[in-house]
């Protein structure tokens, strides 16, 4: 039924897709592992950019899953500072630990027991099992989420959509090579079924495809815009301590970020930088000033000498402010 599709699909592929990402042609019996590093990394971050500046340190680093298990935290979260959303980080470290107590050291190449895993859900262990286990699963990020609505004409505010959608991709599957098959797809969907303005005239699935002629229908709404908010941070450095915050549980635990000032309103500390930085749902303005010990809030404040700030583990918005101060780049 689905052949000439399938046929079609992989001829793009082969002449349009990006066949020549490194995560694409992985072998061996470390590749699931190498998958799922790849996979939790590219989770909130653009592939493009992790396969440049994250994934070959940390596989060099950490080159197998005991590796990562024997690990500290601390040199995992060194590792991925700059990725951002660093609970990413932890469950990986975590999973890696529990797979060396209950799996041999070794990612299991089982669906219900991948899940079992903190921080990997339907798509990451899919993913794992296709392209690590080169299992004829389906695999439905959100690119295949938005081509295989659109395709099957499938409504977005349907009950059980993730399900629906699961047990589609695994209909639509080619059984006969669900490796390209699945990469195909999340390639389409990035970069020819795109949100907005899809190049439809050059799909290779546009004859099958239900939901062309109406595109606003069969495509997930638009998230609402993130909300703006301003907050004022103090750099305090005194005889030779640098002070920040250090949660010890929480979203930002065992990272350092630089304190809130005491004083959120009526400031009057020399401006030293400010930074722009985004969430979830927030676009942060965040404004820096020198302060005093006096000035911050003591919240799980620390001290730690200045010249180990730089190999010091910290957040995302710590690693922006440290490179607009010359100071801190020691």
């Amino acid at each position: 039924m689905f052949k000439p599709h399938h046929t079609a699909l992989l001829k793009w592929y082969a002449t349009s897709g990006r066949t020549d990402l490194p995560i694409r042609h992985l072998k061996g019996e470390n590749a699931p592992y190498e998958v799922y590093v790849s996979e939790i990394m590219s989770q909130q971050t653009q592939i493009g950019v992790v396969l440049d500046k994250f994934y070959p340190p940390f596989l060099k680093a950490m080159p197998t899953l005991k590796d990562l298990a024997q690990a500290k935290l601390e040199q995992v979260l060194l590792l991925w500072q700059g990725l951002g959303y660093y609970a990413r980080a932890k469950n990986l470290h975590k999973s890696a630990k529990i797979c060396c107590e209950l799996h041999g050291g070794e990612l299991p190449n089982d669906y219900n027991a991948l899940r079992a895993l903190p921080g990997v859900g339907d798509y990451t262990a899919n993913a794992i099992l296709c392209f690590g286990y080169k299992q004829a699963v389906g695999v439905v990020d959100a690119n295949v989420a938005r081509v295989l609505l659109r395709l099957f004409g499938i409504d977005p505010k349907s009950p059980n959509l993730a399900k629906l959608l699961q047990v589609k991709a695994l209909e639509f599957l080619n059984q006969e090579n669900p490796f390209d098959h699945n990469q195909a797809l999340i390639d389409l969907g990035a970069l020819v079924c795109t949100p907005a303005n899809p190049a439809c005239l050059l799909c290779p699935l546009q004859q099958a495809c239900k939901g062309k002629h109406n595109l606003t229908r069969f495509s997930v709404a638009k998230k609402p815009p993130s909300t703006p908010i301003t907050k004022h941070y103090g750099v305090c450095v005194q005889e030779g301590f640098l002070y920040l915050t250090c949660a010890k549980k929480g979203l930002y635990a065992h990272l350092h970020q630089f304190p809130l000032l005491k004083e959120q309103e009526h400031i009057n500390l020399p401006l030293l930088a400010q930074v722009r930085h985004s969430y979830t749902k927030y676009r942060l303005s965040a404004k820096i000033y020198q302060a005093t010990l006096a000035d911050l809030d003591p919240t799980n404040l620390v001290k730690i000498p200045l010249q180990d700030f730089k190999h010091t583990p910290k957040s995302s918005l710590s690693l922006k402010i440290m490179h607009t101060l010359p100071i801190l780049n020691l």
